[in-house]
C-alpha cells in the first residue's frame, strides 16, 4: 500500500515535469528531512535542484538573505521568514519553485512557545505564491518534523492543483 508522501511524490513529479518547473528548497525546522524526501521523487534528478538548510538566524541571513533585526524579533518564525527563505532558493538554486519552513519542533516554554507550529512558503519565478501556517500535535520533534514535511507535501500539491485549473 503506497503512503500518502509516495503518492504525493509522484504527483507533484508529474506537475512539474508538465510545467518545466525545477524545485528548490530552504528549510530550517525539518533539518533536510523535506530535501530527502523531495530526492525520493521519480525522475528528482531532473526536477529537484538541492536545498540549503539554515538552522540559525546567521546562516539564514548570510546564505537566505533574511533580514537580522526582523530575525530576531521572531526567532526566524515568522511567513516572512519563510517567504524570504523561497524566494532566494529560487535564487540560490537556480530553481523556478522555491520551497521553505520555518518553525518550532520543540517547545521553547522560556519563549512563551507551547504550541508547535511552523510557516511555509512556495515561490514561482521568483514571486511568493503560496504562504501557508502548520501546526503540529506531535510530542517528539522527529515525529514533528515528519508531520510538518507531510503537510507541506501536501499542502504544495494542493496549491499547485489551484493553479492548474
Amino acid at each position: 500500500m503506497m503512503n500518502i508522501t509516495e503518492l504525493t511524490l509522484k504527483e507533484l513529479a508529474s506537475y512539474c515535469a508538465h510545467k518545466q518547473l525545477s524545485i528548490g528548497v530552504a528549510e530550517s525546522v525539518t533539518a533536510g528531512y523535506l530535501q530527502f524526501v523531495l530526492s525520493q521523487m521519480p525522475d528528482a534528478m531532473h526536477i529537484f535542484n538541492g536545498g540549503v538548510t539554515a538552522y540559525n538566524i546567521g546562516q539564514k541571513v548570510k546564505h537566505l538573505g533574511v533580514d537580522y533585526t526582523q530575525g530576531m524579533r521572531c526567532n526566524c518564525v515568522s511567513e516572512i521568514t519563510a517567504q524570504t527563505m523561497a524566494v532566494n532558493a529560487c535564487r540560490l538554486l537556480n530553481s523556478r519553485m522555491g520551497i521553505a519552513i520555518t518553525g518550532y519542533a520543540s517547545p521553547v516554554p522560556e519563549e512563551g512557545i507551547t504550541d508547535l507550529h511552523a510557516y511555509m512558503a512556495i515561490a514561482i519565478d521568483g514571486k511568493i505564491s503560496h504562504t501557508h501556517k502548520l501546526y503540529s500535535k506531535e510530542t517528539s520533534a522527529a515525529q514533528a518534523q515528519q508531520d510538518y514535511v507531510q503537510q507541506v507535501m501536501a499542502e504544495m500539491l494542493l496549491h499547485l492543483q489551484r493553479l492548474n485549473r
